[in-house]
Formats: C-alpha cells, structure tokens, sequence
C-alpha cells in the first residue's frame, strides 16, 4: 500500500496525491493559527477558576488560618 502512494505521487498522475498532502498540510497551520489562541484563552479561564476555588473553598473551609 504505501508502495503504491509512492509511485503514484512520483508519476504525473500522481499531482492530485501531492496537492492532498499540501491542503492537508495548510489546513493544520491554519486550524493551528485558529485554535492555539483559543486553547490558551481556555487555560487561562481554567487557571482563574481553580484560583478561586482554592481561595474560596480549600484556604477558608479546609485549611483555616487565624
């Protein structure tokens, strides 16, 4: 199988295979432009709620200081 894509990305006929891998390929980068700033975003709202989780429940029920 993996014969077979090799020699037909190496033949002419193999231009359709080529132009896949790109779009495959500038699809990724794309969707990686698009959702690393979202993921980052996410991290940050979860980072914050744990914060004051821990500040509102863990440090004044649990672990109370006088």
């Amino acid at each position: 199988m993996f014969n077979y894509m090799i020699i037909r990305l190496k033949n002419k006929g193999g231009e359709l295979g080529i132009g896949t891998i790109v779009s495959v390929a500038i699809a990724i980068i794309v969707a990686g432009f698009v959702l690393i700033p979202g993921m980052r975003g996410f991290a940050q709202m979860v980072l914050d709620s744990m914060d004051t989780w821990w500040q509102n429940t863990v440090q004044t029920s649990i672990f109370p200081t006088t």
